[in-house]
């Protein structure tokens, strides 16, 4: 932590910023389930970390402020998966700080069609 305490203070905002864009992506049709990467799944077995936002990876962006998100998810094939990649962005953007895109950064990726 640094010493005006802003480490904690990012730390909760990377995981209800995490928290949010997993419930806004749960909710768009098409989405068959989030996809964790091997990554995730290791670091979920470890009881101090959250399941559910496996799939979903927030990281700090380049700019003070911003922020970089990462969604992999499985798609359903009766959905058009370029439309479902396209709701999936724009309901993460959508739980934003007041919508503020400018400062967040999403990228999707569909890592399969069941």
């Amino acid at each position: 932590m640094t010493p005006n305490g802003t480490a904690g203070t990012t730390g909760a905002m990377k995981d209800a910023l995490a928290l949010a864009a997993v419930d806004a992506v749960e909710r768009v049709p098409g989405v068959a389930f989030l996809r964790p990467g091997l990554a995730d799944l290791v670091r979920a077995s470890y009881a101090s970390r959250d399941r559910r936002k496996s799939g979903v990876r927030v990281r700090p962006g380049t700019a003070p402020g911003a922020w970089q998100v990462e969604v992999q998810f499985v798609a359903r094939r009766t959905h058009r998966t370029l439309d479902v990649t396209r709701a999936v962005r724009d309901a993460v953007l959508g739980v934003t700080e007041a919508g503020d895109s400018r400062r967040i950064t999403v990228t999707v990726t569909v890592t399969g069609l069941i």
